[in-house]
């Protein structure tokens, strides 16, 4: 568009895939960008080059590592962040000659070495010879917070993973002493266990592969969690593994692609439920823990997020997209759907479930703002938490209803400066 906001012409669009920061080519006539499609545990990522005026677009080079953001230098060069491939938490900074559409002249370069944090939002000066570029690295970090007797606000919340990884707790053992969660801290996703008056975390499980998401088998005895090749992109199947809480030999419950969420709801109900990406959408399914098999046809969802209900009957649904301040809650088996309606709370970002099914918790937030919510099934809000530093993600409750396993993440951000590269 002209910079009067007049003359504007879509130039791409695609509704599986995101674009980065767009950057001028020397001559005006090009744009250069980051075109990525991600799933919860997958990425694919490629440099895009597009001759705007006819929307021409070609595909220069791919490599699942790369950082949001590209610039173009007025001598051809391009400028490009590349992560690293274990934990992504560092990445470092390369140039690759881009002369025309589709090709690039002779080999990359690396022009600044690994640092802490992913490279995003470049600038340079008009000769090239000076450029800046931001550095953000994201801790997610577990807390445990006491409810008060009547539900509706916390009287402590104390952090229990000191480290500055990614540390992201999803569950609690069954008799609310130690809370579940994976970590990078060793430079690849792993499964641990804390107890909630302990400092440090007992390994349950490492893999050669990334492990997310640890949650409970419904009568408890087994950890479930969800297992991905680390050269993973989007269509690679993943794994839900099982392993023993007390430790022991992992087992195969089931195979698909894209798999982004999955539950079991508590015992004696022994529905579980693990939803896939497709496109903009997401497919939900009902399986069997012990063999694996699932029941058709799945229910069908916009991207979302959800909570199945402790007695298994229903899912507490929230859109990950053009969110509305509205919980759709989903029939388990039939899919029928009522709508839970949340005043002056439109930006849901996460849902579960109270440990009696009764309330529920949500995680909201509105630019840099955050708040963890505790919403009643008529509509009633009461206000736990609420930051703007660090980001409220959500929260899972004990088993015995007393805590609740809070998710919170900070972000580290640096302007950095280099020249004569």
């Amino acid at each position: 568009m002209r910079a009067d906001g007049t003359e504007q012409v879509k130039v791409a669009a695609d509704k599986a895939s995101w674009v980065g920061q767009p950057t001028w080519s020397p001559d005006g006539n090009r744009i250069a960008y980051i075109r990525a499609m991600e799933t919860y545990n997958a990425r694919e990522s490629s440099v895009e080059v597009n001759e705007w005026r006819t929307s021409r677009v070609q595909t220069v080079f791919s490599d699942n590592r790369l950082c949001p953001s590209v610039y173009w230098l007025p001598n051809g060069l391009l400028v490009y962040g590349i992560g690293d491939e274990e934990n992504q938490q560092g990445a470092s900074l390369w140039t690759v000659s881009l002369q025309q559409v589709g090709k690039t002249t002779g080999s990359s370069k690396r022009i600044a070495p690994r640092g802490i944090g992913w490279i995003n939002q470049f600038t340079g000066t008009d000769d090239g010879k000076v450029l800046s570029f931001l550095r953000e690295n994201t801790v997610v970090s577990a807390y445990v917070g006491m409810l008060a007797p009547d539900d509706t606000h916390l009287l402590a919340n104390k952090r229990r993973t000191f480290d500055e990884n990614k540390n992201d707790p999803f569950a609690w053992t069954p008799d609310s002493k130690a809370i579940l969660f994976h970590s990078n801290r060793n430079g690849t996703s792993e499964i641990f266990k804390q107890a909630i008056d302990q400092a440090l975390p007992e390994s349950m499980m490492a893999s050669a592969e990334q492990l997310q998401q640890p949650r409970l088998t419904p009568d408890g005895s087994e950890i479930l969690f969800i297992s991905t090749p680390k050269s993973a992109t989007p269509g690679t199947p993943s794994s839900i593994v099982a392993i023993p809480i007390s430790g022991g030999p992992p087992r195969l419950v089931l195979r698909d692609a894209n798999i982004q969420n999955f539950q079991c709801a508590n015992w004696p109900s022994t529905l579980c439920m693990y939803s896939v990406t497709k496109g903009d959408t997401s497919e939900t399914f009902r399986f069997d823990v012990k063999t694996g098999k699932t029941s058709d046809p799945p229910q069908v969802d916009p991207l979302c997020n959800w909570s199945l209900s402790p007695d298994g009957t229903r899912r507490a649904v929230v859109p990950y997209f053009k969110p509305d301040g509205v919980i759709r809650l989903r029939s388990a088996l039939t899919g029928q759907t009522s709508k839970l309606g949340v005043q002056g709370w439109d930006e849901l970002h996460s849902i579960t479930w109270s440990a009696d099914g009764k309330t529920l918790f949500a995680g909201w937030h509105h630019r840099s703002d955050s708040a963890l919510l505790r919403i009643a099934l008529d509509g009633t809000v009461s206000v736990l938490i609420r930051s703007n530093n660090p980001q409220i993600l959500g929260a899972v409750p004990s088993p015995d209803g007393r805590f609740l396993l809070i998710a919170e993440t900070s972000t580290a951000r640096n302007v950095w400066q280099i020249e004569n590269f």
